[in-house]
Order: structure tokens, then C-alpha cells, then sequence
């Protein structure tokens, strides 16, 4: 009897520490040997999410592709995607945890500026290389691990300021913007062209992100009485609610805005009352190229809709990375060289060329929103 006992209590550690091991194993994901961890960092909830809802969306198509056409070097891609919630802190944690538990070398995002400045510092000193599919700081053009598929504000700024000036007859320009890096490199960048071109800034006010009662600021503007006035709220509705807002107080101006202007969320609740607001955009689908049209029949058989810039540089990111990696695997400098290198690469997104400082040259347009649709009005 006490020796069955005995065997039972064995026979019961043995199963238990057979439970506990496959807990441990789900909880922590072992390593798998036939796939490659790749990190994503987006802003799926916040004032961000429709950015990070693209962000997304062109990662996974990409990654479905490469993962269907053998993946890299025999491996599946595996995405481990972090929500940034368009907060530092959360961003903070979402990297250390990628770099620090998942052992990541290569990540992609954030899809929002001040959270991918946050996290810069951070893949630099691990060597991590970050590719941001929509961050334009000028303040991140450095020879580092960071390389961006978008160009960087200044250059974006240069172009609206010349369009504004000229073919909109601005020569007053009051400004309402975002508390962020993003909101004032914008106004500085547009400013100093301005400026050198005869305009004047005539007034400019800040708020937080998350502000929706904007009514203060905007009478502030409206008693400059400038011929236009720069909407820097947060990407999306909430540029529509200023300037409905704007309206309601008896504002009539021309209106100019950022990149992050042409947003299908804006245009579905703000479609009459954006009418005008006009914007430098670094993308056109080039649909005489034969892999632009597969990438965006397969993205329209998903999403029924055109992809945007967002989705198109997430896409291209994910297969840049691809790249680097059937070459250097986790060898980052290697991997840093190979991109700076980089020349003439077709992406869906445009041509994309690296300098030493890992950012693009791109074409950029002039772009209006205009009865529910997003036109081009300039080159």
C-alpha cells in the first residue's frame, strides 16, 4: 500500500510538470525554427487607429504574399504587433517588450510621429533596425538604425508653401495645431518658406490631441482674418470637427492641411464640410505598372477599396525588410548597410532610394479634398 502510494504521488508531479511545461511553452512561445519574428508597432486604438488600422493591413497582405511565395530563405514570417495607443509610456514598454522578450531585430512602425521619436533612441541602442512607414520629422534624419518610407516634412512643406502662395493667392496665414513635434515641425517648416516667398504668419494656437472644443483658438484666428488658416489637429475626424466648428462661427478662409489630411475616415463624417482643404501628399498609385495592379486588386478583393499611403508603405517596409534579412539574417549592421544601399527599389509605394541618413526621396502632388473624394490638383 505505502509503495502505490509512493507511485502515485510521483505519477502525479510527473503530470503536473507536464501541464505546467505546456503552459510555459504557450505562455512564452519557444522559438520556432521555421519562422522569423518580425515586430510591428501601430496605433490600432487612440486618435491614431485609422493610421494603424492601414499600418496593418498593408503589413499582413505583405506578409501573406511572402509568407505564400516561400517567405525568406525557406521561413515563414511571424508579425508580433504592439498597440502604441498613440502614448509614449505604452510605446516605451511595447519596445522594450519586442527587443527584451521577443528578441526581435527588425521592427516596423510606429504609424504615429511623437510615439516613433519615443521609441528611436531605443532600437539605436540595440541596434534594432525601425523602418516608419509614416513618420516625416525632420529632427530623425540621422545616420542611425531608423529609415522611413515617407518623405521627411520639410520637403512636403516646401511644395504646399510655393502652392499656397501661388496658386492659392495666400499671403496671410493664421495657424491651428496639435501640441506634438509633428504639429510644430509642420507649422516652423511651412513658415520659413512662406516667409522667404512674401507671406506672413498672422497667428497661431496649440491644443492637445485629444481636445475637442476648439471654439477659443479658432476665434483667435478668425479675428486675424488671414486668407487661409493650417489645420494640424489630429489625422483624421478630428480635423473635420475644427473646421466644422470654424464654420459654425462664421469662418469663411481657405484651408490647408498635413499628409495625414487624406483619411477615409475624415472624408466619410466631414465629407461637405472639408470641401477645399488642400494638402501635400507623397503618393500616387502608378497603375500603369503591372505589380502596382496585382498589390492593389489584391488589396481591393480584401478591403473593397483603394489602398492609401499608408497601407502601400507598410507594404513596401515589410518587403524591404524581407530583403535585408535573406541576406544578413540578424546582423544588423549588415542589414543597416544593405538598406542605405538601397537604390531604385519598385515599391507600390514609389521608387525608394535610401541615403546615409535613411530617408526617401519620393514625388510629391497637390491634393484637395473635394465632394467626398481626394483629388490631385498639382504636381
Amino acid at each position: 500500500m505505502k509503495t502505490r502510494y509512493i507511485l502515485g504521488i510521483i505519477l502525479a508531479i510527473v503530470v503536473l510538470g507536464a501541464v505546467v511545461l505546456n503552459s510555459t511553452i504557450g505562455l512564452f512561445s519557444l522559438p520556432n525554427d521555421n519562422t522569423i519574428d518580425i515586430g510591428a508597432i501601430a496605433t490600432i486604438t487612440g486618435v491614431g487607429a485609422y493610421n494603424g488600422q492601414q499600418e496593418i493591413r498593408g503589413l499582413t497582405l505583405a506578409q501573406e504574399q511572402i509568407n505564400a511565395n516561400g517567405g525568406i530563405n525557406g521561413k515563414k514570417i511571424n508579425l508580433i504587433i504592439e498597440d502604441s495607443q498613440v502614448n509614449n509610456e505604452i510605446v516605451t514598454k511595447a519596445i522594450n517588450k519586442l527587443i527584451e522578450i521577443d528578441n526581435v531585430k527588425y521592427v516596423i512602425g510606429d504609424s504615429w510621429s511623437s510615439t516613433t521619436e519615443t521609441i528611436v533612441p531605443i532600437t539605436n541602442k540595440n541596434k534594432v533596425i525601425l523602418i516608419s512607414p509614416v513618420t516625416t520629422l525632420d529632427s530623425l534624419s540621422k545616420d542611425d538604425y531608423f529609415f522611413r518610407t515617407i518623405p521627411t516634412t520639410r520637403e512636403m512643406m516646401v511644395l504646399l508653401a510655393n502652392y499656397a502662395y501661388y496658386d492659392m493667392n495666400v499671403k496671410t496665414l493664421g495657424v491651428l495645431r496639435q501640441d506634438t513635434p509633428f504639429g510644430l515641425e509642420h507649422s516652423n517648416d511651412f513658415k520659413i518658406e512662406f516667409e522667404k516667398l512674401g507671406g506672413s504668419i498672422v497667428g497661431e494656437e496649440s491644443f492637445q490631441l485629444n481636445d475637442s472644443d476648439l471654439r477659443t483658438e479658432i476665434t483667435k484666428i478668425k479675428d486675424k482674418n488671414p486668407d487661409a488658416i493650417f489645420n494640424l489637429h489630429a489625422t483624421g475626424p478630428m480635423l473635420g470637427l475644427l473646421m466644422k466648428q470654424a464654420q459654425e462661427l462664421g469662418v469663411k478662409t481657405k484651408w490647408i492641411g498635413s499628409w495625414g489630411s487624406e483619411n477615409g475616415k475624415l472624408i466619410k463624417e466631414y465629407g461637405n464640410t472639408v470641401n477645399g482643404l488642400t494638402y501635400a501628399y507623397p503618393f500616387e498609385l502608378d497603375l500603369t505598372n503591372s505589380e502596382t495592379m496585382k498589390f492593389v486588386d489584391a488589396y481591393k478583393s480584401k478591403y473593397n477599396e483603394l489602398p492609401d499611403l499608408t497601407v502601400a508603405n507598410s507594404y513596401d517596409s515589410l518587403y524591404l525588410i524581407a530583403n535585408v534579412i535573406s541576406n544578413c539574417d540578424n546582423n544588423t549592421d549588415c542589414a543597416k548597410e544593405q538598406l542605405e544601399n538601397t537604390k531604385n527599389f519598385d515599391g507600390v509605394s514609389g521608387n525608394i532610394t535610401f541615403n546615409k541618413n535613411g530617408d526617401v526621396k519620393k514625388d510629391i502632388i497637390i491634393k484637395q479634398a473635394l465632394n467626398g473624394k481626394f483629388v490631385k490638383v498639382s504636381n
